[in-house]
């Protein structure tokens, strides 16, 4: 039994005349055909239930039967509701990997009939998750009965599941039960297609944060709530016996670093609370990802080489986009600098960093991500590694600030009669109003016609002026009423933006 059969039973309930198959399937987004495979279902449910399905051709389904029976299965229903999965195809794609990842080999008729949807949506979705799974070296083998096999390293493994649970809407559910201490629990599963509920999350993550340990008390939030994502994802497919592998010659490179003791303690905790057995190489994987997620750690001579290399290489990209020199931009340069060192061993190691501004960076800087997207490369021919739209993000941010950083005022002409005094109030009138101009002159009627304006982007006037020039000119009120500041402000505002968007640069450097 699925949400959606669940779904058809609530609205069919809560109908008291004929409902058409072809309204269920608009309400509930399914086609009709999904809608007639269902109702067999319901059917049954309904005759176990002492109720029946009344079928009218031409005019629709409805449930008879009587009322006290109607009100016990709608009770029941919504019940169930919080329980059952809502397999949407994100969470088809999570419980087919997890599926994928547990067993040796799953079958395309078991997928079926476990994720109630028909053969050819699974194989829609397992030809999506191919695609998915390339990116972090793993790949799906089929076989001539329908079997389907995944291979691959362990760590690719986990970390592509632990990509799809950022990107789930269990992932906020996740985050709720952690910050609230009065989060109740229903049973509600949490990441639907791994089938683990509320209960389990709460248990786990309470575990942990109720122990008190300083380290994991002196992370900030989001810090705390992707070490408690990726631990549980650890005791997930421990509990399965897949165990990571790392190379005997990094293992020993790890012991000259720090956070053993904390990756220790943390393992340890859950092996008492779990009666586990958590093997060192798993504290060694955790360990790795603390490290990464210290930013004030002190890098090797390779390491920062590496990290200079990969800065000058990104800014030279971007500087080939945008036509802009952002080499000569030293505070960008080592504010990239400093968001690598860190970032190294994420990228050696494929550890998924999460950006809680992605919303908005795709909101108010797509273009510039898209910049940052399409130099990314050198890093993932580097690492060999697949760098994900969060830490592109984050690059993106350091390029707006330069960007923000290159912009310059209008070059401005300020015309004025009345006098001295008069000219000098407007003056400091529209600097202090409209931040966007430099007025690098106070002209009168007559000089302005003798001025050199081929380097001015504007020209502020109180007389109509009859200059043959490409320049704009805007007349405004010798006092400037509010009417006039606010005028100027909307039109001064789109040209300082098309005087100062590089996008505008690169189509011009182009032509």
């Amino acid at each position: 039994m699925n949400k959606r059969i669940m779904k058809i039973v609530d609205v069919l309930l809560k109908q008291d005349s004929y409902i058409t198959i072809d309204k269920i399937s608009e309400e509930l987004a399914v086609s009709n055909k999904t809608i007639r495979n269902d109702l067999q279902i319901v059917d049954q449910y309904l005759e176990e239930n002492n109720l029946k399905l009344i079928k009218k051709t031409g005019v629709g389904i409805r449930i008879d039967g009587k009322v006290r029976d109607k009100l016990h299965v709608l009770e029941s229903v919504r019940e169930k509701n919080k329980t059952l999965a809502d397999y949407s195809p994100q969470a088809r794609k999570i419980f087919i990997g997890m599926q994928l990842s547990a067993f040796d080999s799953c079958r395309i008729y078991e997928l079926s009939e476990q994720l109630f949807v028909s053969r050819a949506t699974i194989h829609k979705d397992i030809l999506s998750l191919t695609k998915d799974l390339e990116t972090f070296k793993i790949a799906l083998h089929r076989k001539n009965n329908n079997g389907i096999s995944m291979e691959g390293k362990e760590k690719n493994i986990r970390n592509f599941l632990l990509e799809l649970m950022l990107r789930d809407n269990g992932y906020q559910m996740f985050i709720d039960i952690i910050r609230r201490d009065d989060y109740r629990c229903d049973g509600s599963y949490v990441f639907p297609g791994l089938e683990v509920t509320d209960d389990e999350v709460k248990d786990f993550t309470g575990c942990i944060l109720r122990w008190g340990n300083p380290y994991i008390n002196s992370l900030t939030f989001p810090s705390m709530v992707l070490v408690l994502l990726r631990a549980f994802v650890t005791y997930l497919r421990i509990q399965d016996r897949h165990i990571v592998h790392l190379s005997t010659s990094f293992i020993e490179d790890l012991r000259k670093e720090p956070f053993y003791k904390e990756a220790r303690e943390l393992c340890d905790r859950l092996a008492n609370h779990y009666r586990l057995q958590i093997p060192d190489v798993e504290i060694r994987y955790l360990q790795v990802y603390f490290l990464a997620l210290q930013n004030s750690r002190d890098l090797s001579e390779q390491e920062q080489q590496e990290a200079r290399m990969l800065s000058d290489a990104l800014l030279t990209s971007w500087s080939e986009q945008l036509h802009l020199p952002f080499d000569r931009d030293e505070a960008l340069c080592q504010s990239v600098y400093d968001h690598l060192c860190p970032a190294i061993i994420r990228f050696r190691h494929g550890i998924p960093n999460e950006n809680p501004l992605m919303q908005e960076i795709h909101t108010l800087y797509e273009r510039t991500f898209q910049v940052a997207r399409n130099s990314v490369s050198v890093i993932e021919e580097h690492f060999h590694c697949n760098v994900s739209d969060d830490e592109v993000g984050f690059l993106a941010l350091h390029l707006a600030a330069s960007l923000e950083n290159m912009k310059q005022p209008l070059k401005t002409i300020l015309v004025a009669h009345g006098g001295v005094g008069a000219g000098n109030l407007l003056r400091r009138k529209l600097s202090a109003q409209i931040p966007e101009i430099d007025i690098i002159s106070q002209e009168t009627f007559f000089s302005i016609y003798e001025c050199d304006i081929s380097d001015i982007d504007l020209i502020i006037s109180t007389l109509e002026l009859n200059l043959h020039t490409d320049v704009t000119i805007l007349q405004v009120n010798s006092l400037l009423h509010d009417y006039d500041i606010l005028r100027l402000k909307d039109v001064i505002r789109e040209y300082y933006k098309v005087k100062n968007d590089p996008y505008n640069f690169k189509s011009a450097a182009q032509e």
